[in-house]
């Protein structure tokens, strides 16, 4: 495979080979986490409380209706792996080019249908009054984004299907700088930049996004990779038979995610009634949840990566060493944490 992807190796222990794996993941992940975090700070430090409970009433809703494809995309990643095992790059364009339509079609439903129904919803989850509006306005740049956000989540886990979890790292570094810079210069208005508010942060976020894509398409074809646009161009349609294994492959995950963010809904439509403030102590825990729950979310990607790629390459013989080694890393990292 192409420069960056990785596989494991029977000269080395599986457990060496999945923290070498797992270091840009687990990285990638705190990243995520450390820029919502910015985010936050930024938005309590320079605005207000109002701002990061409007903030913080918007991503419980956001996060349940984008679940579904999350849970999808690991199908995705589940089979791409196989085919990288298997070293048929046929079934890595297919599977790729599968999801991408299946990403832009769903998005597209769920971003219109959010962006309609954002302030029902918001009724319905008791928001309070004094930061409804921005919480709308917040949800509706998001929803109407929301394409560039599946695009992007679907790239990231198509290279992590071939062992790439490097690339995605280093992208993450400069998407999560350009969020960094750009949301208090929005907020404020530095340098005759318009001057956002509450709305600087999901709109910087999709200016990192969209530069997230094109960096990630850019070294894809200078690296002549089978992931490559061009190399996936004529895979650019839905098959159906495809589509339907990384459904069924998908939905346990999906279905466990919806049930997640169920929760969530559920434990901030309670918080919502004791007032913005507490809606705003709310978003601010749950940033540091965060840093714990990743890791062990990390080690569940890698051990299912590994697995896949054993699978495509007919080596059942190393499940076994893989679910040991993911088990017992993750007692040791969370045991730590």
């Amino acid at each position: 495979m192409r420069r960056g992807s990785f596989a494991l190796d029977d000269n080395v222990p599986v457990w060496r080979s999945m923290v070498v794996f797992l270091i840009p993941l687990m990285l990638s992940n705190i990243l995520q986490s450390a820029a919502q975090t910015f985010t936050s700070i930024y938005l309590g430090r320079m605005i207000g409380v109002g701002a990061l409970a409007a903030a913080s009433a918007i991503f419980p809703l956001v996060f349940f209706l984008v679940s579904f494809f999350i849970g999808v995309s690991t199908g995705s990643t589940v089979l791409i792996g196989q085919a990288y095992g298997a070293k048929d790059h046929e079934r890595i364009g297919r599977t790729a080019g599968t999801t991408l339509m299946f990403a832009l079609l769903l998005s597209a439903v769920v971003g219109v249908g959010g962006f309609l129904a954002i302030r029902p919803l918001l009724h319905l989850l008791g928001t309070p009054t004094d930061i409804f509006e921005n919480t709308a306005a917040y949800g509706r740049i998001i929803f109407a984004t929301l394409p560039l956000f599946f695009v992007y989540l679907a790239y990231t886990t198509f290279l992590r299907g071939v062992g790439d979890s490097r690339t995605p790292f280093i992208v993450l570094i400069g998407t999560t700088l350009i969020g960094i810079i750009l949301t208090p210069a929005l907020i404020t208005g530095w340098i005759g930049l318009p001057h956002l508010g509450v709305l600087a942060a999901p709109t910087s976020n999709v200016v990192a996004t969209a530069v997230g894509i094109v960096t990630l398409l850019v070294w894809l074809e200078r690296a002549h990779s089978p992931l490559a646009l061009s190399a996936i161009s004529h895979h650019l349609r839905i098959d159906w038979p495809t589509l339907k294994v990384l459904i069924r492959i998908g939905i346990p995950t999906g279905i466990q995610l919806v049930m997640v963010s169920l929760s969530e809904i559920a434990v901030l439509a309670f918080v919502n009634g004791f007032g913005s403030e507490a809606t705003a102590a709310y978003g601010a825990v749950n940033q540091i949840v965060s840093y714990v729950q990743f890791p062990a979310i990390s080690i569940g990607i890698a051990a299912s990566i590994f697995g896949a790629q054993s699978i495509g390459a007919q080596r059942h013989d190393r499940l076994a060493k893989i679910v040991r080694s993911a088990v017992s890393l993750n007692y040791i990292v969370g045991g730590i944490l």
